[in-house]
């Protein structure tokens, strides 16, 4: 089944044990059958979507703080060889605005020495030893997630958790629009990523409309993560600007970084405002009504009044 609630659940513990289980088995697989680079995208996937899960139902789960911790640790194993590997697609991502034919010439002949700063590609050996570690960690927790309990269930279990989140992602939206640093960035980031899985996982309450609003959050997602991407670049460039022989390249290349982010920075601003213009009580609201007329149609008129 998919990364979303279902009727069939019949209640939202067994639907959240469902959902981690099933991610569980997707990641270790991947291990199984993957490339070590594919396999290692996939468990940290996996990772933040548990993650969103658990920020879901933090507010009624006692042990969100202990399970929380386990899968930021699982991603944190893989963390190193990823974002090496990120910071190359960047270089070319950035390379490809290159004005003429010696900056092409220049960057071509600077990516070597920058691939070697990173130390990527990760040693296989050292690859194959994280995912194996990796994997006996998502097996013990694929029997945990079995004992979850919730203390409420239905819409109960979810509204506050839901809620939270928006209220955070507005707060981090104000924040960036007085301090648009890496770091606010980063954090509008986090919460825009949990809210959009959160809405993929209740696109059955009313599959046109939330699956239309997923797709936003799938864009401004890509966005944000290339603005993060960006910015961990300028950082790791600028503070190791290389040999004097490739100094001038190196600034080049933070001058196209620069150019780019703040053409994503104009792009995300009004994407943000309009995926959060409603305020968090109403959106909760509105979506608790959808949820009692898709899981029990009979209840329509009741939760229609309730709005």
């Amino acid at each position: 089944m998919a990364y979303r609630f279902a009727a069939g659940d019949r209640s939202v513990q067994r639907a959240v044990r469902r959902m981690a289980r099933e991610q569980i088995e997707g990641a270790l697989k991947a291990i199984a059958t993957e490339s070590a680079d594919k396999a290692t995208h996939e468990v940290r996937k996996t990772c933040k979507k548990l993650r969103a899960l658990l920020r879901l139902i933090r507010p009624v789960f006692a042990d969100y703080a202990h399970e929380n911790a386990k899968f930021r640790d699982i991603a944190r194993l893989l963390a190193g060889s990823r974002e090496d590997k990120v910071m190359l697609d960047t270089f070319d991502l950035l390379a490809a605005d290159a004005a003429g034919p010696e900056d092409v010439q220049a960057f071509a002949a600077f990516r070597p020495s920058f691939a070697r700063d990173l130390a990527y590609p990760m040693p296989g050996k050292a690859g194959a030893a994280s995912l194996d570690q990796v994997r006996k960690r998502l097996e013990a927790e694929r029997e945990e997630v079995e004992g979850w309990v919730l203390e409420d269930d239905g819409w109960g279990a979810i509204g506050v958790g839901l809620r939270r989140i928006l209220k955070q992602g507005r707060k981090a939206s104000r924040t960036v629009m007085r301090e648009p640093t890496a770091l606010h960035y980063h954090e509008l980031r986090k919460l825009m990523k949990y809210h959009w899985y959160h809405t993929r996982m209740l696109s059955p309450i009313w599959s046109r409309a939330m699956e239309a609003r997923a797709a936003e959050l799938s864009d401004l997602a890509d966005l944000l993560g290339l603005h993060h991407d960006i910015c961990v670049f300028e950082g790791r460039l600028g503070s190791s600007l290389p040999h004097a022989e490739s100094a001038g390249t190196a600034r080049v290349m933070l001058g196209l970084a620069d150019r780019r982010r703040i053409g994503v920075e104009r792009e995300i601003g009004p994407l943000v405002a309009r995926l959060l213009a409603q305020k968090p009580r109403l959106l909760s609201r509105h979506w608790r009504a959808l949820w009692r007329i898709w899981y029990d149609p009979a209840d329509a008129e009741a939760a229609s009044e309730r709005l």
